[in-house]
């Protein structure tokens, strides 16, 4: 499901239309529009006020895994975790000593 797709269920349940919910959240009717139709364009700080009008909200939180780096599955625990990463650690060496040589 995308956001858009949410926030136009989300306005139905509760019974708004979106002239109604613009009008709550303080934004344009055009914005409500784009941002139900999932429109690339839409600013974090009015999609915060259309989401607080419903009695949501969004947080960002910072990830600190470089984007290039595939994203793993979470382990069961610390000890499964660390043969793997002691594994990807030295493919990056290797890697890193055969373009060395080139």
């Amino acid at each position: 499901m995308e956001l858009g797709d949410f926030v136009r269920g989300e306005r139905k349940r509760q019974g708004l239309t979106q002239q109604q919910l613009a009008n709550k959240s303080g934004v344009g009717l055009n914005f409500v529009y784009q941002l139900e139709k999932n429109k690339p364009s839409v600013q974090l700080d009015s999609l915060n006020l259309v989401l607080r009008a419903l009695g949501y909200s969004v947080s960002v939180k910072r990830d600190f895994r470089p984007w290039d780096e595939p994203v793993q599955a979470p382990v069961e625990n610390a000890a499964e975790a660390e043969p793997k990463r002691a594994a990807a650690t030295a493919k990056r060496r290797n890697t890193e000593r055969e373009w060395g040589a080139l």
